[in-house]
């Protein structure tokens, strides 16, 4: 049990001296709408979400939307952001979340999440901003971002009803950072922990 525990550890001491090497790219950035359309509401009755696909494992330092407040006194009011797979009919997969974290509102402009350390393998995702039960925000998302993602999807109940949209009107504001995760780095770790759990196997079988 020992050699296991010890062999987890180089792993997990191996990620973070590589991970605190590479510096985070924005690998996703559709960037900042010019507000020359009318904005889309987000709020408890309207949630937005983008598509975005990934060709690689990336470890998400950050996820961030472009917001502005719709009423005045919107400093620190709450939304969530989340992470979903992306269901068959092209739109977020609501039954399979593959992250959310609440997020206060700020200033007009980027808003969200920041210090992140979310693994996501290569695939297509949806990157969701909600105003669930008890949270707070009336904000709005301007559109006409100049690098829209592939699709939107917008939920104009506040309950995970998501419909795809599609057009101009819909290419609102959104940014992800991340870290790339170094292929060798997970052949590694499997490999060490398929010998650890090996050895402790043999171990309990004498």
């Amino acid at each position: 049990m020992k050699k296991l525990t010890s062999s987890l550890g180089l792993v997990a001491l191996l990620a973070l001296i590589l991970s605190n090497q590479v510096k985070a790219d924005i690998i996703v950035n559709t960037g900042t709408p010019d507000q020359t359309g009318s904005p889309i509401g987000l709020a408890d009755w309207s949630w937005l979400a983008a598509e975005f696909t990934t060709t690689q494992t990336w470890q998400i330092t950050s996820l961030k939307g472009f917001i502005n407040a719709d009423t005045s006194n919107q400093a620190n009011a709450t939304y969530t952001v989340a992470i979903y797979d992306n269901a068959s009919n092209n739109r977020p997969d609501t039954t399979s979340e593959r992250f959310t974290q609440q997020a206060t509102f700020g200033n007009d402009g980027w808003n969200g999440l920041q210090g992140l350390n979310v693994t996501l393998n290569a695939g297509t995702y949806w990157l969701a901003f909600e105003v669930r039960a008890d949270e707070t925000l009336q904000g709005l998302m301007p559109v006409s971002a100049p690098n829209p993602l592939q699709t939107a999807s917008n939920d104009a109940t506040g309950n995970a009803g998501y419909i795809p949209t599609t057009g101009a009107n819909y290419h609102f504001g959104v940014q992800i950072s991340a870290v790339p995760v170094p292929p060798s780095l997970l052949l590694f770790a499997s490999g060490l922990l398929a010998m650890g759990g090996r050895r402790l196997i043999k171990r309990q079988s004498i």
